[in-house]
């Protein structure tokens, strides 16, 4: 069992209805989005509940429930929201966890700092506390941004396929732990992503990265699954040597129409 609390500095009868509802929902997103990723169930393991609600500067707590007995991975997920915001306000890099769907929900939360009757904004997990200010809002718009695109690939495990909209899956980078969204042709690559599900995987193709330089996104070209060190990507593959890569395209040329120049 874990506790969050939302604390919504405001005078009384300022903080617009809109405001709360925002941060609720953007909050509820975030942590189901973490107990996913955490939990490596579907959907999560976690339910939370109102807990305690307080008028004047208005204060949300929810409780978290796990719907399995055996585990609860209610306090790390609570953990991991008060530090990816923390990450966010005080480093302005990615938080482990969040996919680019995860960071607009945290757009949406830091934003309403400084808005219809909000002036700050504060995240606990009755051990550690966050504020919010406006540098948190300049560096999430930072992290949302691309940048600037190339050939490149990334290694971790891959996550939550869907195919509601265009077909896409997460990758969970192996060493940071960083959310990547993957875009895929779904006639040809939705059976090896299923194959792959929960497993360590090496993907290529042209990656997206943000204005502080990380990966965000890959258009996938390649997709494998690494497992013993015979499954372990070649000097080819991890150099972007392969000359079917592009289709016989340039380069520059290959570039240009991802980009849809």
């Amino acid at each position: 069992m874990a506790t969050i609390r939302l604390i919504l500095e405001g005078d009384p009868g300022n903080i617009s209805f809109h405001s709360f509802v925002t941060v609720v929902n953007s909050s509820l997103k975030i942590v189901t989005e973490l107990d996913a990723a955490i939990s490596r169930e579907h959907g999560g393991l976690l339910e939370w509940k109102i807990s305690d609600l307080t008028a004047g500067s208005l204060i949300i707590e929810a409780r978290s429930f796990s719907r399995a007995d055996d585990r609860d991975p209610g306090p790390e997920v609570a953990r991991a929201f008060v530090e990816g915001m923390r990450q966010i306000e005080v480093d302005g890099t990615t938080p482990p966890y969040l996919s680019q769907a995860g960071l607009t929900y945290a757009k949406r939360l830091i934003k309403v700092v400084g808005a219809n009757g909000t002036r700050g904004l504060r995240i606990s997990d009755l051990q550690e506390t966050v504020e919010l200010t406006a540098s948190a809002r300049a560096n999430v718009d930072d992290l949302l941004k691309v940048r600037r695109r190339g050939i490149g690939s990334i290694e971790g495990r891959l996550d939550t396929i869907s195919v509601h909209g265009p077909p896409r899956f997460i990758v969970y980078e192996s060493r940071t732990r960083k959310a990547i969204t993957c875009r895929f042709d779904q006639t040809q690559l939705l059976e090896v992503a299923k194959a792959a599900l929960g497993q360590r995987v090496y993907v290529a193709g042209i990656v997206a990265d943000n204005g502080r330089g990380e990966p965000v996104s890959i258009e996938v070209k390649r997709l494998r699954r690494l497992g013993t060190t015979d499954e372990l990507p070649s000097i080819a593959d991890l150099t972007g040597s392969d000359p079917q890569f592009t289709g016989g395209v340039r380069t520059e040329a290959y570039l240009q129409e991802m980009r849809g120049a």
